[in-house]
Parts: structure tokens; C-alpha cells; sequence
């Protein structure tokens, strides 16, 4: 029988903020192994953190930047995000994961970082920064998932947090080469009609809709 949600989160994210990162532990597998998850669980348990993640606040944000870190990145020694592109589970789950994000974003992320982002010293707000970066895919996936993936780039962009715009416009330059008109429309729309942006995230704005941000 799978763990259930609770422990689950635990799994993730009750660790002291180290480096290594607890899940380059030696014994890593042996540990996740006895969750007894499967692809399904996984990305039901994805799309109810992303919609109830108020179940984070007992940790801090360091905690929450390494679980992001092991939960979203394509290089993650369990990969549960490579789930949302699993054909093997329902389209309408995996669609229904990748656009809760924009809620978890929404709402935690934007509630957390209010302020000015700062991607060089803050953990938290590199993880979400690097969200959409280091997400398994940037676009060579099935229509529906890209479409998805961009529709929750666009409602995160919607956000006034910076951090949550920076995230959004950093996962659209990357996604610039395989869905160039997409981009440039979903950017451009920010820029039009957005009333109070940032000089710098409109400068970054103005390169990541070519696709040429760093």
C-alpha cells in the first residue's frame, strides 16, 4: 500500500537544509522505494500540494526550495515530476497536475515572496526561479501538456509578485525555440496590458520574449 499524502509531504520536505541535499543520501532509494508510490499516486499527490499548499507552512522556506528542487527537476534522483508526461497515466490527470502550479504559485509562492525577488542569495526564490528551467520538458511533449505548460507560464505571469513573474517569463524563454508565437504573444500581452511593472522585469521581459535571456 502507498504512504499517504501526509507522509508523503513529509518525505519531501521535513529535512535539514543540507548540502548534499538529503536525497543524495546513499540510502535514498531503499527509503522512497518503501513509499510504495506509483506514477498515478504521484501525480495526484503533485496536483493536491499544488492546491492545498498551505500543508507547507510548517516548514521554511529553505525546506520548501529543496523539496521544489527534488519534486520539479528532470535531473531528481526519483523524477516524480516526469509523471505529468507519463501516456501510461490519463491525459486529463497529468494536464489537471501541470495546471494546479499556477494555484501553488498564486498562492504560496506569491504570499511568500512579495517583495522584490532575489535569485543570488535566496534558496527559495532560485527554486522558484528556476521552476519551468529544470522541469523535464521545455515543450517537445504532446499538444495538450505543451498547452497546458503555457497556459500556467500565462496565469503565473498574471501574478503582481515578481518573483512569480521572473519565474513565468525565465520558463518562456526556454520554451521560446519550440513554441516561438505562443511566447512572443503570451509576453507581449503581459507588457500591453499589465499597469504596474517593474523596470527590471520588464527589461527581462523584453529579452526572454526572443528567447534570449539567460
Amino acid at each position: 500500500m502507498a504512504a499517504d499524502f501526509e507522509r508523503w509531504v513529509d518525505a519531501v520536505f521535513d529535512h535539514p537544509v543540507q548540502k548534499p541535499e538529503w536525497y543524495w543520501a546513499p540510502d535514498f532509494d531503499k527509503q522512497w522505494d518503501a513509499l510504495g508510490l506509483d506514477g498515478p499516486t504521484t501525480v495526484s499527490y503533485l496536483t493536491r500540494l499544488y492546491r492545498e499548499s498551505s500543508t507547507l507552512s510548517r516548514f521554511t522556506l529553505g525546506q520548501v526550495a529543496q523539496g521544489i528542487w527534488f519534486l520539479v527537476g528532470e535531473s531528481s534522483p526519483a523524477q516524480p515530476s516526469h509523471e505529468v508526461l507519463n501516456r501510461a497515466i490519463p491525459l486529463d490527470r497529468r494536464v489537471t497536475c501541470i495546471r494546479s502550479m499556477a494555484t501553488f504559485f498564486r498562492e504560496f509562492v506569491a504570499g511568500a515572496a512579495p517583495a522584490a525577488y532575489d535569485i543570488d542569495t535566496n534558496n527559495f526564490h532560485i527554486a522558484c526561479y528556476m521552476w519551468w528551467d529544470i522541469f523535464p520538458t521545455w515543450g517537445d511533449v504532446a499538444p495538450e501538456i505543451a498547452e497546458a505548460c503555457l497556459k500556467t507560464m500565462a496565469d503565473v505571469l498574471q501574478s503582481p509578485a515578481e518573483l512569480c513573474q521572473l519565474s513565468a517569463l525565465h520558463g518562456l524563454n526556454h520554451w521560446h525555440t519550440s513554441h516561438r508565437a505562443a511566447v512572443e504573444r503570451t509576453i507581449d500581452a503581459f507588457l500591453e496590458t499589465t499597469e504596474v511593472i517593474t523596470p527590471r522585469i520588464r527589461e527581462y521581459a523584453a529579452i526572454a520574449r526572443n528567447g534570449c535571456a539567460q
